[in-house]
């Protein structure tokens, strides 16, 4: 509805694949060149972007039990700085809703360190992220693991050659595997088999 009403009116059902990247800012692009035949302006983009804003709050403080964090995954973030793993919290989605989301959640909202304000292009998303954390001094190894629950995820690690971990179960699983993930996890309760996941995964078969 947000998407509809700064979009000029309701908008006809739309193949989302088509979009070059699943992104806020991305989708937005993408929506304003197919339906005004440009990109947003400025005005329009910041106008979007408190819509939006507005409108999850509004939901949150009608369905706080939607802004619940994925079980586990508050107390696992601090199992893997405790093991002696760092890591970064980069999306697709804006920064200011991804801060609402995180801080509904109870998740650490210093480690979002990209999103889709800096990118419309995940891959540029993810690697800005782990610039800002090099930038931070922050100790990592070699080796790139990226988390995530959507199919953009394996897309992504599989362009930028990152390991990857899928969340979800049913049919969210068998998007990801399909997707080539090849080791996926339910969610994060079991710290040990999360442990065991990060420490396993491939990068994606295909992407």
């Amino acid at each position: 509805a947000v998407t509809a009403a700064h979009r000029g009116g309701p908008l006809a059902a739309v193949a989302w694949n088509e979009c070059p990247h699943i992104t806020d800012t991305g989708i937005s692009a993408w929506l304003s060149a197919r339906h005004r035949g440009r990109d947003p302006s400025p005005d329009e983009s910041e106008a979007f972007a408190v819509a939006f804003e507005s409108a999850l709050r509004a939901e949150w403080r009608r369905s706080p039990d939607r802004f619940r964090a994925m079980p586990g995954a508050v107390a696992f973030l601090s199992h893997l700085s405790g093991i002696g793993g760092t890591y970064a919290i980069a999306t697709g989605g804006l920064g200011r809703t991804a801060r609402l989301k995180l801080s509904a959640a109870g998740l650490p909202t210093d480690r979002l360190l990209a999103s889709s304000d800096d990118s419309r292009a995940r891959v540029e998303i993810f690697s800005l992220a782990m610039t800002r954390l090099d930038e931070l001094n922050q100790p990592r190894g070699p080796r790139m693991v990226l988390v995530g629950d959507g199919v953009w995820d394996v897309h992504t690690a599989a362009r930028l050659g990152w390991a990857f971990v899928g969340v979800g179960s049913g049919e969210r699983a068998a998007r990801l595997r399909a997707a080539g993930a090849s080791v996926i996890i339910p969610h994060f309760d079991d710290k040990s088999a999360a442990t065991t996941a990060i420490r396993q995964a491939a990068v994606p078969r295909a992407g």
